[in-house]
């Protein structure tokens, strides 16, 4: 008997081995496309995949204004974020360590929710999808205060939002003039 054969008891036909070895094909396949089990889609090899985790989106009394200068840290390396517009819902983000070793491009996206008059208004939470030139790339999110004086936030690789590390910035005042 060869291995992953199976001992019938009657005399026959091999369709009852194709059909085990078939069955152990699929199971290894689905096995491998298991997030967590070193492959398939979006998995890094290392176990290390998460689905995304937004925090609640929430609406404040003014529009949130995302554009402008902010000074902080995205995973302990501090640096320049610099956010521009695209259009109403979206933006381009930049963050650029103080050493310029790192970079981060970013296409932003500001999250929308419905008020009970079905009315869609914009919330004080962005989600963004970043990447590093080098290779790696990701998706996270942002919260801005009240105040539109700080961002907090987090990111990750591939379709996880959290694992890489956090963003913390405060708004880069304008210059009197």
């Amino acid at each position: 008997m060869r291995a992953g054969e199976v001992r019938r008891s009657r005399p026959g036909g091999r369709g009852g081995v194709a059909l085990v070895r078939l069955g152990l094909l699929v199971a290894l396949a689905v096995g491998s496309a298991c997030p967590g089990r070193g492959g398939g889609s979006g998995g890094s090899g290392t176990g290390n995949f998460r689905r995304p985790n937004y925090p609640v989106a929430s609406v404040y009394e003014i529009d949130p204004d995302f554009e402008g200068e902010w000074r902080g840290d995205v995973a302990g390396l501090r640096g320049t974020l610099v956010i521009g517009p695209l259009d109403d819902r979206n933006y381009y983000g930049s963050f650029t360590t103080l050493d310029s070793n790192t970079e981060y491009t970013m296409l932003i996206e500001q999250s929308y929710v419905s008020t009970p008059e079905d009315e869609a208004v914009a919330s004080n939470r962005a989600l963004f999808t970043w990447q590093d030139g080098l290779g790696s790339r990701g998706h996270g999110w942002l919260l801005i205060n009240r105040d539109d004086t700080a961002l907090t936030g987090s990111f990750g690789y591939s379709a996880a939002t959290e694992g890489v590390g956090s963003w913390s910035f405060t708004r880069v005042e304008a210059p009197l003039e």
